[in-house]
């Protein structure tokens, strides 16, 4: 029983000049699938971006893209992107014509069993120096990539690893950087076109979620004691798990955590307790900081509908960096690859962590993107985030600054509320702040808007002092909510104590507000109202979900760093992405089968789809009336 071989099943035994000694797959892989992989790697773009494979002195290595689709297949046949496993898959596990197609030698290292020592010995040093030339393709393609080349063999000092995370971080190097991320996109999203094209995403609505994940290295974390720093020098600690950040209330207790719209409705909401400080400093002691990289993963989801199930779970994208870093920029650089292709449209989603980036470094992105944020806030910024010409911002959206203030702390209501009723009390609150709401008279460009107080006009949702109208007097019933006459209108009573001046909102006739005013804090569906909660439980579920699928050891896995031995920011990422890519090769194979959609024969390379090429969504999806041929094998 071996690591490679956990169930112990019989497998053909190889020479025993490596250590420790191979064990060739028991299997031969089909053609079809290495001819489909092949195919999406070379259209996905990601080889135009790797470095020359020009010789150098010594023993002639493989091609890179050979190594790179080795990967894949090892990672596809066994669960495992180590190199060892990516040797034996290319020279145990291929046809002749998969061998000839990926430039692999057609050299037979198998061991009859009346093999004399001599042979046993050639086997050996063949089965020995092609690997070698396997391990120096890979050196060389993630030397060539690295912003900061150094020996991984070796711990450095702590001032040496420092000056290398200032070499990954300098701008000089941003474009290697970014080549590198561009690498990792383009086979991430390889499989995703290529299944978009066939209409597989018919019904989904563009919507994407973004989230932070911890990814395991094989490493040890700094010696600070010995000066010593880690193999994996540009990762870092994870802080995963632990309690909020509490606010303190006024009368000096602590306000409860925040755990909203993970659920459609409100009568399932578990009910939350005030916590002692006792239980606090217990509930921050569950804090686990892990040795790690951060892995920013997009996937698609929907804000609308109930749609699980209508389009394959996949990862749209992938950035992996030093935890703690810019959480906007890698956020905006894991979508617009898919972006860019055509696929994320309207709603963008992320938890609180990353939503309170810098507005320039995230939300007035958002807005040149054409996409509309679902918002989260802290518990100190729920009620009343901030003011623009008189008008509250409250939620996400204006409201007239004379709004009560019951509707205004309505948020912290419902956070604070203990029973169904008086969360039902509280929603009922925060929907009654819509008759307080500006209203919108015209939109212009660039997210900017023309708002009108809501005492103005024909249709205007309260009667205010400020604003005086002459009404008639009518007899209002006001059992019939339908009858909407200007005295069943919420009136604004007038203050003890009046100001002398008034806010722009309540003389000018209309004001205008650019859309990068507040970017950080507005949103298209106010927090907590019935279509912010729609929004929000249906892409953060669907983004959980997705980092589950990548993490389930049953699956391919992330989680398990074993799988993933070699070193370096470089040699991670790749590696990653490698297993994305079959994570997402997978499960569109099981989307297609479980709706029945019978497999198409590969396209030609000229109908096939080029990196960065935006396409427009197939309006129907081909639907399944033949016999279905049995499931190829996984």
């Amino acid at each position: 029983m071996s690591r490679k071989n956990p169930e112990n099943k019989p497998c053909r035994r190889t020479g025993l000049a490596l250590r420790p000694a191979p064990q060739a797959p028991g299997r031969k892989l089909d053609d079809s699938v290495v001819y489909q992989v092949f195919n999406l790697v070379r259209n996905s773009g990601a080889l135009e971006r790797l470095p020359s494979n020009s010789h150098r002195p010594g023993p002639k290595g493989f091609p890179f893209r050979t190594v790179l689709i080795g990967l894949i297949l090892s990672q596809y046949m066994g669960k495992s992107a180590n190199l060892d496993d990516a040797w034996e898959t290319l020279f145990f596990a291929l046809r002749p014509g998969a061998r000839a197609l990926l430039d692999v030698p057609d050299i037979d290292l198998d061991i009859s069993e009346d093999a004399t020592h001599d042979q046993i010995d050639h086997i050996a040093h063949l089965q020995y120096a092609t690997s070698k030339r396997v391990y120096r393709s890979w050196t060389s393609m993630t030397k060539r990539l690295d912003p900061a080349p150094h020996d991984r063999r070796k711990r450095l000092t702590l001032s040496e690893a420092k000056k290398i995370r200032r070499q990954w971080n300098s701008r000089a190097n941003a474009d290697t950087v970014r080549n590198l991320e561009a690498i990792a996109q383009d086979l991430i999203l390889a499989p995703v076109m290529a299944s978009y094209q066939r209409g597989d995403f018919a019904r989904w609505q563009g919507h994407i979620a973004v989230d932070d994940t911890p990814v395991p290295v094989w490493g040890k974390e700094p010696d600070h004691n010995r000066n010593r720093a880690s193999l994996e020098i540009t990762a870092g600690t994870y802080v995963k798990g632990g309690a909020q950040k509490r606010r303190v209330q006024p009368n000096g207790g602590a306000a409860a955590p925040t755990n909203t719209g993970t659920r459609r409705g409100t009568a399932n909401k578990p009910v939350p307790r005030k916590a002692t400080p006792a239980q606090e400093t217990k509930a921050k002691a569950q804090e686990k900081r892990l040795f790690r990289y951060a892995m920013m993963a997009a996937f698609p989801g929907h804000g609308h509908g109930d749609l699980a199930g209508a389009y394959p779970a996949v990862c749209l994208g992938m950035i992996l960096r030093t935890p703690g870093t810019e959480p906007g920029p890698a956020a905006l650089r894991a979508i617009q690859p898919a972006y860019d292709r055509g696929l994320v449209k309207d709603l963008f989603c992320a938890d609180r962590g990353i939503s309170q980036a810098k507005a320039g470094n995230l939300h007035l992105q958002l807005l040149k993107l054409g996409l509309n944020a679902v918002k989260h806030y802290n518990d100190d910024k729920v009620d009343h985030q901030k003011d623009f010409r008189g008008m509250k911002l409250v939620g996400g959206e204006f409201y007239c600054p004379l709004m009560p203030t019951p509707l205004v702390t309505a948020g912290t209501t419902y956070i604070n509320s203990r029973t169904d009723e008086d969360r039902a009390h509280a929603l009922d609150l925060i929907q009654s702040r819509k008759s307080y709401q500006t209203k919108i008279k015209e939109y212009g460009p660039a997210g900017d808007q023309r708002r009108q107080c809501p005492a103005l006009g024909p249709h205007a949702t309260v009667t205010c002092y400020r604003r005086p109208q002459p009404r008639p007097s009518t007899v209002v019933d006001l059992d019939a909510p339908t009858v909407r006459t200007p005295a069943a209108l919420p009136a604004i009573p007038k203050p003890k104590r009046e100001t002398g001046t008034h806010p722009d909102i309540c003389t000018a006739k209309s004001i205008t507000v650019p859309g990068t005013v507040h970017a950080k804090w507005r949103q298209t569906y106010p927090l907590l109202t019935p279509q912010w909660q729609e929004a929000w439980s249906g892409l953060r579920s669907q983004n959980e979900g997705g980092n589950g699928n990548l993490k389930k050891s049953a699956l391919d896995s992330i989680d398990n760093a074993q799988l993933r031995l070699p070193h370096g920011r470089v040699a991670q990422t790749l590696l990653n992405a490698v297993i994305i890519f079959v994570a997402n090769f997978r499960a569109i194979k099981r989307f297609r089968r479980d709706q029945g959609i019978r497999p198409r024969k590969p396209g030609t390379p000229s109908t096939a789809i080029r990196s960065g090429q935006p396409l427009e969504p197939p309006q129907t999806q081909p639907s399944a009336t033949d016999p279905i041929e049995p499931p190829p094998r996984e």
